[in-house]
C-alpha cells in the first residue's frame, strides 16, 4: 500500500510540474518552432527578434536568415545579438542538440545594449534542419548563468 501511495504521489507531482508549462508556436520570419515554456510566458515580437518573457526569464530568439548552417552563424554571434547585448566575446563553447540537430552553446562576456552595464550572455545557435536560429539569455554580472537551466530546458523541447 505504501508503495502504491508513493507512486501515486510521484505521478501527481510530475503532473503538477507539467501543468506549469505550456506548448507554444513561435513564428520567426518564414520559420516556426514549437516549444514548451513556463505557463506564464508572454511572447513579444520586436524588429528582427522574438522575446519570450516569464517570471525571472527573458529568452531572445532570432531567425538567422543569412546563415545556412550553425557553423555559418557561430562566428557572427556577437552581431546577431547586438540589439540586446554588445561586445559579446565567447569564453566557452559547448556542443549540444536542439530539435535533433547539432547546436553550439556559447557562453561569454560583454555588455547590455540598453545601458552598457557589464554582464554575461549565453547564446545557443541551432537549426531545425531548414533554418538557423539564435537564442540568448543575458544580464548583468552572472545573470545568464542563472537563466541558463531554463533556456536549455526550453531549447530541449523545441520541435520544428
Amino acid at each position: 500500500m505504501r508503495t502504491y501511495l508513493a507512486a501515486l504521489a510521484l505521478v501527481l507531482l510530475g503532473s503538477a510540474a507539467f501543468a506549469e508549462d505550456k506548448e507554444i508556436t513561435v513564428n520567426a520570419g518564414d520559420a516556426s518552432l514549437k516549444m514548451t515554456v513556463p505557463k506564464d510566458t508572454e511572447v513579444t515580437k520586436k524588429t528582427g527578434r522574438t522575446i519570450l518573457h516569464a517570471n525571472k526569464l527573458f529568452i531572445y530568439l532570432w531567425n538567422v536568415s543569412d546563415a545556412k548552417t550553425v557553423a555559418d552563424a557561430v562566428p557572427n554571434a556577437a552581431k546577431i545579438i547586438k540589439s540586446e547585448f554588445v561586445e559579446f566575446v565567447p569564453g566557452e563553447t559547448k556542443d549540444l542538440k536542439v530539435a535533433g540537430h547539432d547546436a553550439k552553446h556559447l557562453m561569454g562576456k560583454g555588455a547590455e545594449a540598453d545601458d552598457n552595464d557589464p554582464g554575461t550572455a549565453d547564446v545557443v545557435i541551432f537549426t531545425d534542419g531548414k533554418h538557423v536560429f539564435a537564442a540568448c539569455v543575458h544580464g548583468e554580472k552572472d545573470e545568464a548563468a542563472k537563466e541558463r537551466p531554463e533556456l536549455l530546458k526550453v531549447l530541449k523541447s523545441v520541435k520544428p
